[in-house]
C-alpha cells in the first residue's frame, strides 16, 4: 500500500489539489451580496443631475409610476362612490375629421361615434365630486381595418399624464375560421384565424401590463375634460365610464362568503379542457403549438399534431385567450392548468385570470406561473402551495380567459428604467470633463467635477440589489444567467464607485451596463407561456401527473430520432409524387414557408391548376443551392435567395433570364427601378425582388427641440448633419452611423449611400474593373470616414438602447430600428419621428438621398421543364395581392415584429403602417438605388472594409488606401474573369 502511495504520490497530490480548487472555486462562483455590506446609506444625497435643467427627458411625460408616486406623496388617495357613464353621442366636442356617426353595430350601442383614423378625436367634459384618483373605461367596437389593434391616446385637461396614456390598445376578437387542416403526410396545421365584430368593454389599462391594475388618473373636485385621439385603426365608442377604483376582495373575503351562503365542495367531477381550443383570441398570432412531450394532449408518434396553445407568440402585455366549459352542477371546484415555462431562465411568468369576464378576487389578477424545466400542474392557489382556492360555479356554461400581465415584475421593470436614465445622465455629466476618447495619460478629478458621483453609483446599486431581493421573494432562483445580469451590473457599479481613476478607462462598461439593462427589461417583458390543457375538478378529483417520467421520455426521444433517418422534413405542406409539379425551395423559417405553401395551395394551385412542392432549406445556406446545380438537382424557383447570389449562377448560365418572358416589363414595374440593379448581367435580368431593407433618419423630437431644432430643421443633407454633430457633443450626445467591424461584408452597404450620392459607381459599365478610385468615389470615401476621424462619431454603439436613453438622439439605422422602436420603446410614443436619409444637394438644389438595402430574391433554375409554369409561380408570388396577404398573415402569426418588408410597391401601400411613417418610406423610395453585383464583387466589399479601417484605425490617406484596395479589387476581377472564361479590361483594350 505504501508503496503504491510513494508511486502514485504525484499524481494522487495533483488530484487532491485540483479537486479541492474546484470545490473552492464552486463554493465562492458567482457574486457576493457582502459586497452590499461596506456601502452606506444616503438619506440627504442630491442625486439631481446638473443636467437636470437640460435633461433630455424634460419633455417626455413621466411614466405612470412616477406620477402614481408624485401625487401619492401629495396625500392622493382613492375616491369612492363615484360611476358615471356618458353616451358617445353626447360628446362635447369633436373634430372635424376622422370621425363619423356610425348605426348598424347591433346591441346595446345601435349607434356610436367612431374614430376612423389618426386625425379623428372627441371630448367628454364631466364633473367629479372630489379630490382623488379615478379609473376611466370605454364600451368599443373594432370597426374592420387592417388587423391590428386599435390604439388611442388619452389627454386629461389637455394634456398626457404620463406616456402610457399616450398608446391605449384595444384589442380585437379572433377565432379559427374553420377546423385544422392535415396535409397528405397526416401533419396537422392551424387554420386561418378570422375576426369576430362585436361590442366589448375594457377599462383603460398600460397596453404593456407592467401596470396591474386599471390606470389611475388624478382629478381634483371640478370640471374636467378628456380627450381621445386616434392612433391607429377605426374603433367606436359605445359609452364613456369614469368611475372610482376598482376595490377587489382578497380570497378570504370571498371564502368567507362561500360559507355564509352555505356553498358546498362538489364531488368528483373532472372537466378537462384542451388548450388549443380556444375559443376567442386577442390575437391572430395566439395558436396551436406542437409538443413532443408524451404526456401532452393529444399525442401521435407518426406525426405532427398542434396539441397545445400560445408558447413563444403568447408573450406580450395583455394578449389573452378565451375557453368554453359547462359544469354539471353548482358548488364549489378548483381550477389548475397543464403548462409549460422554461422560457426565462428561474423567473415565473404572469397571468390575469377571469371566469365569465370578472376577476373573482384580487389573488387573480396576478397568477404566477413558476420556472419548471419541464411540464407542470399548476393548482391556482396559495403561494406556498398549501391550499388550492375555490371557485362557485353555477351549474351551465361558463368561460375563463386568461391574458398576459406583468403586475408583480412591472415596479421592479420600472426601477430598473430609471436606474438606466440615471446612469445615461452620469455617462453625459463624465464625458463633459472626459470627452467620448479621454487622453490616458491625464489623472481626471472626476469626483470633484461630477456632484455626488460616489454616492450615486452608491444608490443605483443599492436600487438594483433591491430589485434582485424582490426578485428572490418571487420564486427566481440564485444563479438565474437574468439575475446575474443585474448582479454584474450591480458590482460593476460599486467597483466605479471604489476607484474613480478607472473610470475615463471603463466609458465602454457604462455604455455596455445600459445595454444590458435595455436588454434585460425587454427580455423579463417577454412573458411567455404553453398550456396544454386546462382543469375544472372537484376539491377531492387527485390531479395528474405533471410530467411523463424520463424513462418515457427517453424512449419516444430515441425514436424520434430514429425516425428522423427516414423521414423528410423539408418538406411542407401536401407532397406530390409520380406527376407533373413545380418544385420550389424556399430558404426561410418553417413558420413562414408554412404561411407560402398554404397561400399556394389556396390561391395559386387553385387559380392555375399548378401543382407545387415546397421544400425548405436553411435560412442562409445558399451553398445548397450551389450543390444542388452542381449535382444537377436544382428546383425549378428558388425564394429567399440572397441578393448577391443571383449573379453568381447567372455567370454560371444556370439562371433563365427572365426579360425573355415577354411580359417581363410590366412585372418589373411593381418595384423601384433602382431595385433590380443587382440582378442584371450581360444584359439579362436573372432575379426578381421579395423584399429590400433600407435605411432611415430616426430622431428623438423632444431632445431636438431642447437643442432649438424644430421638425423642419432637421438635417437633410449631410452638410448639416455635420454642423449639428458638435452641437449633440457639447451637450454629451452623438450621432449615429452604422458600422459593423465584426462583419466587414456590411462595409459596401454603409459606404454604398455615399458614393451613389456623389454621382459615383462602384464599377465601369462592363463590371471589369472597380472604379473606387474615381472623383465622385474618393469624395464620397473622405465624407464616410471624416465622420469617425474629424468628428469622432462611435465606431459601433447600440443605437436603439442609446436612443431610448437620449445619448444618440439622432441616426441613420434600418428597418428593423423602426420595429424596435413601434413595438418596445412606449416611453417614446409621440416623441421619435422617421424621415428620409440624409443626402447630397444637387446644382439643381435638389437632394439625393440615394440608398439601398438588398433584400432576398426569386430566380427561377435554367434546367427546369417547367419555365412557363415557373414564372407564373414567380409573378402570383411577387404580386401584390400575394405579397399583401403573405405580410399579412406573417404579421397575424409572429406580431408586428415580422412585419414583411415587401418589395412591391403596392403592397407597401396595403400594408398596415402608420400613415406618416408610410410616406417616409415612399419617399425615400424615390430614391432607392441598390448597388451593382459582379463576378469577384465579394473582393470590393472586403477592401472598402480595409480601407476603413486603414484610414480611420490607422490614419493612412484617403487616396492611398483606396489606390491600394482598387488595385487588389482590379486583380481578383480579373482573375474571376478569366476563370469563366469572360472579357476582362485587359482583353478588351487588347482588342480595341
Amino acid at each position: 500500500m505504501l508503496r503504491l502511495l510513494r508511486k502514485y504520490a504525484i499524481s494522487i497530490t495533483v488530484t487532491i489539489l485540483l479537486v479541492g480548487s474546484i470545490t473552492i472555486w464552486w463554493q465562492t462562483r458567482g457574486y457576493d451580496d457582502a459586497v452590499m455590506a461596506g456601502i452606506p446609506e444616503y438619506d440627504d444625497i442630491e442625486e439631481r443631475s446638473i443636467l437636470a435643467d437640460e435633461d433630455i427627458s424634460a419633455l417626455l411625460e413621466p411614466s405612470f409610476y412616477e406620477y402614481y408616486q408624485n401625487h401619492n406623496l401629495d396625500g392622493a388617495t382613492d375616491t369612492t362612490g363615484f360611476d358615471l357613464k356618458i353616451p358617445s353621442q353626447e360628446y362635447s366636442a369633436i373634430s372635424e375629421e376622422g370621425v363619423e356617426e356610425i348605426s348598424g353595430l347591433g346591441a346595446p350601442f345601435d349607434k356610436a361615434i367612431a374614430i376612423k383614423d389618426e386625425t379623428g378625436w372627441i371630448e367628454f367634459t364631466f364633473t367629479v365630486p372630489q379630490d382623488g384618483y379615478y379609473q376611466i373605461g370605454m364600451d368599443y367596437y373594432a370597426l374592420e381595418g387592417k388587423r391590428s389593434n386599435v390604439v388611442r391616446s388619452i389627454k386629461l385637461d389637455g394634456e398626457y399624464p404620463f406616456f402610457q396614456a399616450k398608446k391605449i390598445t384595444f384589442q380585437r376578437m379572433w377565432e379559427e375560421a374553420e377546423e385544422t387542416w392535415f396535409d397528405n403526410q397526416g401533419n396537422e396545421f392551424n387554420p386561418a384565424r378570422e375576426e369576430v365584430f362585436g361590442w366589448q368593454y375594457k377599462e383603460l389599462r398600460d397596453s404593456e401590463a407592467k401596470v396591474g391594475e386599471p390606470l389611475r388618473f388624478y382629478m381634483e373636485k371640478g370640471e374636467h375634460t378628456v380627450r381621445i385621439e386616434g392612433v391607429r385603426e377605426p374603433a367606436a365608442i359605445g359609452e364613456f365610464h369614469v368611475f372610482s377604483p376598482i376595490v377587489l376582495p382578497s380570497y378570504e373575503d370571498v371564502k368567507k362568503t362561500y360559507e355564509q351562503k352555505g356553498y358546498k365542495e362538489t364531488k368528483g367531477i373532472q372537466i378537462k379542457i384542451q388548450a388549443e381550443d380556444a375559443v376567442l383570441r386577442s390575437d391572430p398570432t395566439l395558436k396551436r403549438v406542437e409538443d413532443r412531450e408524451p404526456d401532452t394532449e393529444p399525442f401521435n408518434k407518426e406525426a405532427i399534431v398542434l396539441n397545445t396553445f400560445g408558447g413563444d407568440g403568447w408573450r406580450n402585455g395583455e394578449q389573452w385567450a378565451e375557453w368554453e366549459f359547462e359544469v354539471p352542477e353548482s358548488g364549489l371546484y378548483n381550477i389548475g392548468m397543464r403548462y409549460g415555462q422554461w422560457y426565462l431562465n428561474g423567473f415565473p411568468v404572469e397571468r390575469k385570470i377571469t371566469i365569465d369576464g370578472k376577476l373573482p378576487f384580487k389573488e387573480m389578477n396576478e397568477v404566477l406561473f413558476p420556472y419548471q424545466a419541464q411540464f407542470n400542474i399548476k393548482r391556482i392557489g396559495t403561494m406556498d402551495e398549501k391550499e388550492d382556492y375555490l371557485f362557485y360555479l353555477e351549474e351551465g356554461k361558463h368561460t375563463i380567459r386568461m391574458e398576459v400581465q406583468l403586475g408583480s415584475l412591472g415596479p421592479l421593470l420600472e426601477t430598473v428604467r430609471e436606474a438606466t436614465t440615471k446612469l445615461s445622465l452620469i455617462y453625459r455629466e463624465i464625458i463633459r470633463v472626459t470627452g467620448t476618447s479621454p487622453d490616458p495619460n491625464i489623472d481626471w478629478d472626476l469626483e470633484g467635477s461630477v456632484p455626488n458621483l460616489i454616492p450615486r453609483f452608491h444608490i443605483l446599486a443599492t436600487h438594483i440589489h433591491e430589485v434582485v431581493q424582490e426578485l428572490y421573494k418571487l420564486g427566481v432562483k440564485e444563479g438565474s444567467s437574468d439575475v446575474s445580469t443585474l448582479l454584474e451590473v450591480r458590482d460593476t457599479l460599486i467597483g466605479m464607485a471604489d476607484d474613480t481613476r478607472t473610470i475615463p478607462g471603463r466609458l465602454q462598461s457604462i455604455n455596455d451596463l445600459q445595454s444590458q439593462l435595455g436588454t434585460w427589461i425587454n427580455t423579463l417583458s417577454g412573458q411567455r407561456l404553453l398550456l396544454d390543457y386546462i382543469l375544472i375538478q372537484s376539491p377531492d378529483v387527485d390531479w395528474p401527473r405533471d410530467h411523463a417520467p424520463w424513462y418515457k421520455r427517453l424512449a419516444y426521444s430515441t425514436r424520434d430520432l430514429a425516425y428522423s433517418f427516414v423521414r423528410d422534413y423539408n418538406g411542407v405542406g401536401n407532397v406530390y409524387e409520380d406527376e407533373e409539379v413545380l418544385e420550389v425551395w424556399i430558404s426561410r423559417g418553417r413558420d413562414w414557408v408554412q404561411i407560402i405553401k398554404q397561400m399556394i395551395d389556396e390561391d395559386f394551385t387553385a387559380e392555375t391548376g399548378i401543382k407545387v412542392n415546397v421544400n425548405l432549406i436553411p435560412a442562409g445556406q445558399m451553398q445548397v443551392l450551389l450543390l444542388a446545380n452542381t449535382a444537377g438537382l436544382t428546383p425549378d424557383v428558388a425564394l429567399g435567395v440572397e441578393g448577391e447570389t443571383p449573379i453568381d449562377f447567372a455567370v454560371r448560365n444556370a439562371l433563365v433570364n427572365l426579360n425573355e418572358f415577354p411580359d417581363y416589363e410590366e412585372v418589373a414595374a411593381r418595384f423601384r427601378p433602382g431595385a433590380l440593379i443587382p440582378y442584371k448581367y450581360d444584359g439579362g435580368d436573372y432575379a426578381l425582388p421579395e423584399n429590400q431593407n433600407f435605411n432611415m433618419l430616426f430622431y428623438r423630437k423632444d431632445i431636438m427641440m431642447e437643442l432649438g431644432i424644430d421638425d423642419d430643421e432637421i438635417p437633410q443633407t449631410w452638410e448639416e448633419v455635420m454642423e449639428l454633430i458638435p452641437l449633440l457633443q457639447q451637450n454629451g450626445m452623438d450621432f449615429y452611423y452604422p458600422h459593423a467591424p465584426n462583419n466587414s461584408a456590411l462595409a459596401v452597404n454603409e459606404f454604398a449611400p455615399f458614393l451613389f450620392q456623389h454621382g459615383g459607381d462602384l464599377y465601369d459599365e462592363e463590371g471589369m474593373t472597380s472604379k473606387l478610385d474615381s472623383p465622385e468615389a474618393l469624395q464620397a470615401m473622405e465624407m464616410w470616414t471624416e465622420l469617425f476621424t474629424n468628428y469622432k462619431i462611435e465606431k459601433q454603439a447600440d443605437f436603439y438602447n442609446r436612443f431610448r436613453s437620449g445619448e444618440m438622439p439622432i441616426g441613420v439605422a434600418d428597418y428593423g430600428t423602426y420595429i424596435l422602436l413601434s413595438t418596445a420603446a412606449p416611453e417614446l410614443t409621440g416623441w421619435w419621428r422617421m424621415v428620409p436619409h440624409p443626402g447630397i444637394k444637387q446644382p439643381n438644389g435638389e437632394i439625393n438621398r440615394s440608398t439601398g438595402g438588398l433584400g432576398q430574391t426569386g430566380i427561377i433554375f435554367k434546367d427546369s421543364e417547367m419555365k412557363e409554369e415557373a414564372w407564373e409561380f414567380l409573378k402570383w408570388w411577387t404580386g401584390a395581392d400575394a405579397q399583401e396577404r403573405f405580410g399579412s398573415e406573417l404579421e397575424a402569426l409572429l406580431g408586428v415584429e415580422a412585419r414583411w418588408n415587401t418589395a412591391n410597391v403596392e403592397a407597401l401601400q396595403r400594408l398596415p403602417w402608420d400613415q406618416a411613417d408610410l410616406d417616409a418610406v415612399l419617399e425615400q423610395w424615390e430614391w432607392f438605388r441598390e448597388r451593382e453585383v459582379v463576378v469577384g464583387g465579394y473582393f470590393t466589399t472586403r477592401h472598402i472594409a480595409n480601407m476603413w479601417n486603414e484610414i480611420v484605425l490607422n490614419g493612412k490617406m484617403v487616396r492611398e488606401a483606396v489606390e491600394e484596395g482598387v488595385r487588389e479589387i482590379n486583380k481578383e476581377l480579373r482573375k474571376k474573369r478569366e476563370e469563366f472564361g469572360l472579357e476582362t479590361a485587359k482583353t478588351k483594350s487588347s482588342d480595341e
